[in-house]
């Protein structure tokens, strides 16, 4: 069985349907659905209205409090109609997240996600208190679980896909060459430019790093490359000492990013490239809708009736 975050169609069929879902979203003559309709569906999962409205409300008390726009002020109805279609825009891939996730038998359960409540409790000195942060905030315990499930879920998938990833760097790398592939496919911005190149790092360096990625270093011997990718904080490192000297150990580095703690913020992007190509492969399956407005659906290119469709390709 193929997955969809596996499968790629051509960047342009998702950006005519990014375009198309914020049209949808935003259209002044799209009309609500009725309070027990989804307000999407995505292959087998559909949205709810009531998910819809919760992370409406967190992201509108969020905006007021941060002193944006307030109701009935001027440009208040058009920062409404643009967050409808951001919010969308992260159900359906965090939906996309979680039908993956599921698939890999990775998906946080409801134990999972008390976990974490039970430990953001404890943090704030007991369940009263944080649900008196969650709502001073613009929170409440049903946003905090929903942000919980959709973070789990995506660390997990993601986590899941860099391992991948990085396996197959690693045999490029066996039969490539090393600074060129850094250049082309590593996350880390201080030595992708410099091929990998990390420079000479002391005991002193490598005592202050991570320990894994210490123990991994210390570990080759000049010329060698690491058997495997080596996970530590940031991801999983193809790594490569070049020589050993006094002055300490010259090394480059592939990173395929993995952070840990992970968020949103710091996904990859070839990670937000495979959400989008497995949302326009939804789309040229017929298996994406959205409720949210009449007038434009988001698997129909602007330009065109027909429905968007890419080719099939095999994602990084």
């Amino acid at each position: 069985m193929t997955t969809l975050l596996r499968r790629a169609p051509g960047r342009a069929a998702v950006v005519a349907l990014l375009g198309a879902v914020l049209a949808a979203c935003g259209s002044p003559s799209g009309g609500s659905p009725a309070p027990q309709t989804p307000v999407a569906r995505v292959g087998r999962q559909a949205i709810a209205r009531s998910l819809f409205d919760l992370r409406m409300a967190s992201a509108l008390a969020a905006i007021q409090q941060g002193g944006g726009p307030q109701s009935g002020s001027s440009g208040y109805d058009a920062m409404v109609a643009k967050l409808r279609a951001s919010v969308l825009k992260s159900l359906i891939i965090d939906s996309v997240i979680a039908q993956e996730a599921q698939f890999r038998h990775l998906a946080a359960s409801d134990a999972d996600v008390q976990h974490e409540i039970d430990a953001d409790s404890k943090a704030a000195g007991g369940m009263g208190a944080l649900q008196t942060q969650l709502a001073e905030a613009g929170g409440s315990l049903d946003q905090l679980r929903d942000e919980i499930r959709s973070r789990l879920n995506e660390e997990r998938v993601e986590d899941a896909f860099a391992r991948e990833r990085a396996n197959t760097v690693l045999q490029q790398v066996r039969g490539g060459d090393f600074a060129s592939l850094a250049r082309q496919l590593s996350d880390d911005s201080g030595s992708r430019d410099r091929g990998g190149d990390l420079g000479v790092l002391t005991d002193a360096q490598l005592a202050a790093d991570d320990r894994d990625f210490a123990a991994a270093v210390r570990a080759l011997q000049p010329g060698q490359t690491a058997q495997q990718p080596v996970r530590d904080a940031a991801g999983y490192e193809i790594l490569r000492v070049d020589s050993v000297s006094a002055a300490g150990r010259a090394v480059h580095r592939i990173l395929v990013a993995a952070p840990k703690p992970y968020t949103v913020k710091e996904r990859p992007d070839w990670f937000l490239q495979s959400l989008l190509d497995a949302i326009a492969q939804y789309c040229s399956q017929g298996q994406l809708t959205v409720y949210i407005a009449s007038a434009d659906q988001p698997c129909v290119s602007p330009s065109a009736s027909a429905p968007v469709r890419g080719s099939a390709g095999a994602t990084p």
